[in-house]
């Protein structure tokens, strides 16, 4: 008896000093109804196509566990297959209050717009090392990103050492809002992306600015600049997000060199001398018990080839079960080939069951 009321007491420090989070969920996806035509391919019809899709980022399996001193966060799905995937692997600690240490994944951005979570250049997505300091509203972050199996530094013989992604962030925060910015190296400190960013506080509507700037083979390839406005008009909310700006020199030989630095974020472009704007706005618009919304998207208006998306749908949650069903209309142009424009129509739907 003694034994067991020891074992209930442990049991009872442990989660005193611990908390334990675990979470999962099922989520399938899929298009009621799907209809594309063009001069080049024709026209196809399909319906009632269905998929399981369980990224990393929707409802894994989740498992965190966190104290005053330590923690640590793992997540294992099947994303768009039948084989299981682990992510997300990461422990960190705290040596002093001020100091923090996350050995594994690694994820922030300055400043990120909340359309799609994931279309600003300023993100810094890594797996290795990163140390925070953090002292009276001063906060430092330097990153190792050598990803997983990869030494961050390596000397062979008599060649020349390598050197991986190292990024180091400075932030300071106040009741006027939040100045950020960044330095990036990667490629042996070959090749550069560098970020300023501030998110306003006290004004009429939530607005951020960033400004991103790219470095390679010896070349200054690009700007670019970042700029989200929300608000809200009565109960309807509304959000724009702009990216724009110009390439020097081609980008081509740029993307994925660094964590978080993606070709298909909205403003992208890789052609020289060439200027590129893209956004993304959305209303969202609750009534009753219905998240109705209407999300419009152009990667880049000043394209030589025309391509939006327009996307008028609902959320609703009927028991345990969040559904989504939405009608897309996709339309691009070729400039270089009218028999490619292309036009499609779907109605994509989702469900996703968390516990």
């Amino acid at each position: 008896m003694k034994k067991i009321v020891g074992i209930i007491g442990a049991a009872l420090l442990a989660s005193s000093i611990f908390a334990v989070d675990f979470s999962a969920g099922v989520r399938l996806e899929g298009d009621l109804f799907n209809y594309s035509v063009s001069k080049k391919d024709g026209s196809k019809i399909s319906a009632l196509m269905e998929k399981h899709v369980n990224e990393f980022y929707h409802a894994p399996l989740a498992f965190a566990i966190s104290g005053d001193r330590a923690g640590g966060k793992l997540q294992i799905t099947d994303k768009g297959d039948d084989k299981a995937l682990t992510g997300a692997w990461s422990i960190w600690f705290k040596p002093l209050d001020m100091v923090k240490i996350t050995v594994g994944a690694h994820d922030l951005a300055l400043n990120q717009e909340h359309n799609d979570w994931c279309n600003s250049e300023t993100h810094l997505e890594t797996t290795g090392y990163a140390l925070n300091l953090n002292v009276a509203g001063f906060t430092t972050d330097i990153i190792l990103n050598n990803g997983n199996g990869n030494a961050f530094f390596t000397a062979n013989g008599t060649a020349d050492p390598t050197v991986k992604e190292i990024a180091a962030v400075f932030g300071y925060g106040a009741d006027f809002g939040t100045i950020n910015a960044f330095f990036d190296a990667a490629d042996t400190f070959k090749a550069f992306r560098f970020a300023a960013g501030y998110n306003a506080k006290g004004l009429p509507v939530n607005l951020f600015v960033n400004a991103i700037g790219y470095y390679a083979a010896e070349e200054f390839k690009a700007v670019r600049g970042e700029a989200d406005v929300s608000t809200n008009f009565g109960s309807i909310g509304w959000e724009l997000f702009l990216a724009g700006g110009y390439n020097l020199k081609s980008m081509k030989d740029v993307n994925g060199n660094w964590g978080g630095s993606e070709s298909w974020h909205i403003g992208w472009c890789d052609t020289a001398e060439k200027a590129f704007l893209g956004f993304s706005t959305k209303f969202n618009i609750p009534v009753s018990g219905f998240g109705f919304y209407v999300y419009i998207k152009d990667s880049n208006v000043l394209a030589d080839n025309f391509a939006i998306q327009i996307k008028p749908g609902f959320t609703k949650s009927i028991g345990a079960c969040a559904l989504e069903l939405a009608l897309q209309a996709d339309i691009s142009t070729d400039a270089n080939d009218s028999n490619a424009n292309k036009v499609t129509i779907g109605l994509p739907v989702n469900f996703k069951v968390s516990f």
